[in-house]
């Protein structure tokens, strides 16, 4: 695959995303009228439209054939590599984490007065919903189509760096209506897209992903303020060294899979 194709297959699922977010709520506001409480409406969007828009390219262009016996065959993954990649999910969101927080971060060193970011679920109907999208939906349907076809795709004529970081950009523009998610989903690829190079099993990804999103989504839903988020501490030298520990686990953890592996192999 090409790199101008990948960025096409990128647009089209953004498209068809669009669409069909548009092809539910366009008929149900102007049919119906405006329902009093849209928590149904935009959770079954929210899944139609990721679930669809991927199918969709599936289908159309890449066809994929699996072997879902294979796959779900426990004999072929390794226990021990499934035990490094929480250390690896914790080292992501580590060092995601000033990236999240880059606006608070500014405001901070500004002296301006910050507001936490406090969260309250008091929708359960509406975090259900979310708890299916990020930790059910996104993890399978973004592997397959990031690293498996897309990433797969790209390593046939391109070198493995190329294809990683092609991919990963292709990852972050999914994430652009959250801005503040480009750069850690950015990284987020990379780390996945490597750990696909190195041992060919999206499983592995699949699984890397639900743990990296049920960290974020826990620690945003336990009521856990921005300068108060792990030990109690502000945008000082504490919030900054938790950023190169991530980096260091993350390494280690990568390290530690590869040497797994190759022992497994």
């Amino acid at each position: 695959m090409s790199i101008i194709k990948a960025f096409l297959y990128t647009v089209l699922a953004f498209i068809f995303w669009t669409i069909i977010q548009l092809a539910i709520q366009i008929p149900i506001k102007y049919l119906n009228g405006k329902p009093d409480d849209f928590t149904h409406i935009l959770g079954i969007t929210k899944i139609a439209s990721i679930v669809g828009a991927f199918l969709l390219i599936y289908f159309l262009f890449w066809k994929p054939n699996f072997d879902l016996k294979k796959a779900l065959k426990v004999q072929n993954y390794n226990h021990r590599i499934y035990l490094y990649l929480p250390i690896i999910g914790i080292g992501l969101f580590l060092i995601n984490k000033p990236f999240w927080d880059f606006n608070k971060i500014m405001e901070y060193y500004q002296g301006i007065s910050t507001k936490d970011t406090f969260v309250d679920s008091k929708n359960n109907i509406a975090l259900i919903y979310s708890l299916i999208s990020t930790l059910l939906i996104a993890p399978i349907v973004e592997e397959l189509f990031y690293r498996k076809f897309l990433l797969g795709k790209l390593l046939e004529k391109n070198k493995p760096i190329s294809a990683i970081i092609i991919s990963s950009i292709c990852f972050s523009i999914m994430h652009i209506e959250t801005p503040n998610h480009l750069i850690p989903t950015f990284i987020s690829g990379i780390i996945l897209g490597i750990l696909y190079l190195k041992i060919k099993k999206i499983g592995y990804c699949i699984m890397l992903h639900f743990i990296a999103n049920l960290i974020i989504v826990t620690t945003n839903n336990i009521g856990i303020s921005y300068d108060n988020w792990l030990i109690g501490y502000n945008f000082d030298i504490y919030y900054w060294l938790s950023f190169g520990v991530g980096i260091i686990i993350t390494i280690i953890g990568m390290k530690k899979i590869t040497t797994a592996n190759s022992v497994y192999i």
